[in-house]
């Protein structure tokens, strides 16, 4: 299985990079033959009847970060031709969809609605109901016209920077964008279905996390680019799923990054710090999301804002724990982030300088690929990493239990040879010794299985008593026991005490551990 999802890493590089050289390469861009300018006026109050009063500026661009406020653009196009022409105004703002386009009637000096949309509650004034802002402008020959662009923002990401294309242009930036998106999500769901699989087969909790983190990942894309119009949904709805899936997305990455670098076992009070953290903050802001349904949607963007920078800070605080004693699950983590991060930056710088033509966000998509290819592939590797080493660590155990049945069998038939015999000689004697001086029940014969134990996993003895030196020498015997499968009746017979014994020695140690109880005592010593 390894190999295979090491040839279909590989395999990924190749197509993506070869699919993007194609987009971009062969895109031709079609000259806008019209002159325009733009002007901006930020924080405008006045109503559209009052325009004429706007000051007017021109402007670099208009990304404005988390904006709160309304936006103008004005816009003074000209077709110095003598036949018709067509072309499309778009916005960079993907986030905000309450655009609407006013023309000039220059007879009477009053702004006039350009587009008349009935139900405003699944497409604002745009042209085409696609994620970006756009509007068709006809002109006449000649023809000299002025628009005024005009939205807001309730605090949250707002790129407003306008352009003027071809009506070429548009149509083939919309189809490759179309075309590229299909591809990603249903890379982004087969992956989906990949650890689905995955967890199917391992049952390991990790993948649980996993799933929720790719599934919500996908309903904020999908949310984000607008697809979720497309079921006639309203967008205030539209926001509060989008929010619910960022908090998911939020959760799971946190307790993802913690299970796939084992904090729980590294550092399990901050493991039960940042889950009760999550729980509370997330819980509380999910309440006020949906008691204030319909006011909630503008104080939540500066709630994300804040809470992102605290998510952020978990996650680096997790990664410092885990370097010293999970360096290789570090690593391994760090590789498929550095590529999501590398893509997304590559994407925010595309936005400013376009170097490439294509959707700016793809490369965010991309770049959720890589990272969900890697962790699937590093997370695997991990998992059958452990059961390789239960495996061995099984077979040895269950090679020692056939020891100890052939060595009872022997003491039974001295037992019996005992009870036989009236008087005990000198041979009998050293027979009975040579067998004690091999049970387990001795501390030499103790040393020597610690010993070979440890040989299976050299880290567990030591990393037992690092965390818990207040432990004895009968309290290790017993969490050995437990580690290496024993069941509660095997435990019993093994040192020769009854069964309840064996439970509450369990619960004291439990208790010497520290542990809560959401924590598996055996899930708990199989990390170590």
């Amino acid at each position: 299985m390894l190999k295979s999802f090491k040839k279909y890493f590989h395999f990924s590089f190749l197509v993506y990079f070869f699919g993007l050289f194609l987009l971009f390469s062969c895109a031709k861009n079609q000259s806008v033959e019209v002159d325009y300018s733009f002007e901006a006026a930020k924080n405008v109050t006045v109503g559209i009847e009052d325009f004429d009063k706007v000051t007017f500026e021109s402007f670099h661009d208009l990304n404005l970060g988390f904006f709160r406020g309304n936006v103008w653009i004005k816009l003074d196009i000209k077709n110095p031709s003598k036949q018709s022409k067509s072309c499309m105004f778009v916005s960079n703002d993907r986030f905000n969809r309450n655009y609407t386009f006013y023309k000039l009637d220059t007879t009477n000096k009053r702004l006039k609605l350009v587009n008349h949309i009935d139900d405003l509650s699944t497409q604002d004034h745009r042209t085409y109901n696609s994620p970006n802002p756009n509007l068709k402008i006809d002109l006449a020959p000649n023809e000299e016209s002025i628009y005024l662009i005009t939205s807001s923002s309730d605090g949250r990401t707002k790129d407003a920077t306008p352009r003027i294309t071809s009506l070429e242009n548009y149509h083939s930036f919309d189809l490759g964008n179309a075309v590229w998106d299909l591809i990603l999500y249903t890379i982004i769901i087969i992956l989906l279905l990949v650890n689905v699989y995955l967890w199917s087969v391992y049952k390991r909790k990790i993948y649980l996390y996993y799933i929720l983190y790719i599934l919500s990942t996908i309903f904020v894309y999908l949310g984000i680019e607008g697809y979720l119009l497309c079921l006639n949904i309203k967008q205030i709805t539209i926001d509060h799923i989008v929010f619910v899936s960022v908090k998911l997305w939020a959760f799971s990455l946190i307790m993802y990054t913690a299970k796939f670098l084992e904090i729980d076992v590294v550092a399990p009070k901050y493991y039960r710090f940042v889950k009760t953290m999550l729980i509370v903050v997330l819980g509380s802001i999910l309440v006020y999301q949906f008691v204030f349904f319909y006011t909630s949607i503008q104080y939540l963007h500066y709630f994300e804002n804040l809470l992102t920078v605290l998510w952020l800070l978990i996650i680096i605080i997790t990664l410092v724990l885990s370097a010293k004693k999970r360096w290789l699950e570090l690593k391994y983590y760090l590789i498929p982030l550095a590529f999501f991060i590398a893509f997304t930056v590559f994407g925010i710088v595309n936005v400013h300088f376009q170097i490439f033509t294509g959707n700016s966000f793809t490369y965010v998509k991309i770049g959720a690929i890589f990272e969900f290819i890697g962790f699937t592939y590093f997370m695997t590797s991990l998992v059958k990493r452990k059961i390789e080493r239960g495996d061995k660590l099984i077979a040895e155990v269950n090679k020692q239990r056939v020891e100890l049945v052939e060595k009872s069998k022997k003491l039974e038939e001295l037992n019996v040879l005992l009870k036989e015999k009236t008087s005990i000689e000198k041979t009998d004697l050293l027979n009975i010794f040579a067998l004690l001086e091999n049970s387990l029940s001795n501390e030499e014969e103790w040393d020597n299985f610690k010993n070979k134990f440890q040989h299976l996993n050299p880290n567990f003895l030591n990393e037992l008593e690092s965390h818990h030196p207040n432990l004895s020498k009968s309290e290790i015997r017993l969490l050995t026991l437990i580690r290496i499968g024993y069941s509660q009746k095997e435990i019993a017979n093994f040192l020769n005490i009854a069964p309840g014994s064996v439970k509450k020695a369990r619960t004291r140690v439990r208790k010497k551990l520290n542990l809560s109880e959401e924590i598996n005592l055996n899930e708990y010593l199989g990390a170590l």
